[in-house]
């Protein structure tokens, strides 16, 4: 569904503009600012969203100076999802058990914390109709993403999950730290790449691959988490939350190993998980066929930055 400019509606700064932000480290290539501002156009919210640069050392002063100017909301992204739980008034059950948040929603004398990573992968994965209840599910990585991403997964109730880290004890931290949140669920880590492939052989085929590492992200385009061609060939279809370049190294891997796999990039999580922050904000709900609508503005955004 097209929207028309009336629906759009047209957009002016004024003194009564609400001012909305990201907080990170560097900020340079986000592609916040022209997701949150399409957003603001599209649904015609009088709103405007800037990416801001903050230290680590400035974190604190950062998040209480926007409180203290009055903006309406923020995000936070690396290195900050944890550090700045410290500076909360509270946070919802997503963003507490996950450990991270990504969504600063204005309360009087702070902000609550939210984390919108988990609802932007599942509705990333519905919209591209990846399956996950009921599936084999293996999930390359252990860093900050993988909790929200693994988190998502989860709660899907997929059949059993496999988590393949390069480094084990951070592979086995992520793993002790979900099973207090989903005890019954078939959760295990693979030591090395040899026992990665031997338990999902004696599985089947048939897996489905999440990939939350940065390898494969811009510039260094040639790297992936596995090499083997015997991994691919073992999964129904690949998720790479990597969204740029458009076709990671990982996603070519897996359509490389049959005609029939299937591989999806990070964009549409991004997307979704900006989404939600609107949604939050604004106390409103963001059709799919809206938000979709910006995904070519954002595609065009990256050509620009690369």
């Amino acid at each position: 569904m097209s929207m028309t400019n009336e629906q759009k509606g047209e957009r002016r700064i004024t003194a009564r503009t609400g001012i909305l932000g990201l907080l990170g480290h560097p900020v340079g290539h986000s592609l916040s600012p022209c997701l949150q501002n399409g957003l603001a156009e599209f649904m015609g919210t009088d709103q405007c969203y800037l990416a801001y640069d903050v230290e680590p050392s400035d974190l604190e002063k950062a998040v209480e100076g926007a409180h203290a100017l009055g903006m309406s909301g923020l995000n936070v992204t690396v290195p900050h999802k944890q550090a700045v739980r410290e500076f909360l008034l509270k946070e919802d059950e997503v963003a507490a058990r996950i450990g991270a948040v990504n969504t600063l929603k204005r309360r009087e004398g702070g902000w609550k914390g939210y984390n919108t990573d988990v609802s932007g992968f599942l509705r990333a994965c519905d919209s591209d109709g990846v399956e996950l209840k009921g599936k084999k599910i293996v999930l390359l990585g252990a860093g900050g993403a993988a909790y929200a991403v693994l988190y998502g997964i989860l709660s899907r109730e997929p059949k059993r999950v496999l988590i393949y880290n390069r480094s084990v004890d951070r592979a086995q931290a992520l793993q002790d730290h979900m099973r207090e949140h989903f005890p019954e669920t078939d959760l295990s880590v693979a030591f090395n790449l040899q026992e990665l492939l031997e338990k999902m052989s004696r599985a089947g085929d048939g897996w489905v691959a999440v990939q939350t590492t940065s390898l494969g992200m811009y510039p260094e385009t040639e790297s992936k988490a596995v090499e083997d061609p015997a991994f691919y060939e073992l999964l129904e279809c690949g998720v790479d939350i990597v969204f740029n370049p458009a076709e990671t190294a990982f996603m070519k891997a897996v359509r490389a190993a049959g005609p029939d796999k299937k591989a999806y990039n990070g964009l549409k999580m991004l997307l979704f998980q900006g989404v939600r922050s609107f949604e939050i904000w604004n106390d409103v709900s963001v059709p799919d066929e809206v938000a979709l609508e910006l995904l070519g503005r954002m595609r065009a955004e990256l050509d620009a930055m690369n």
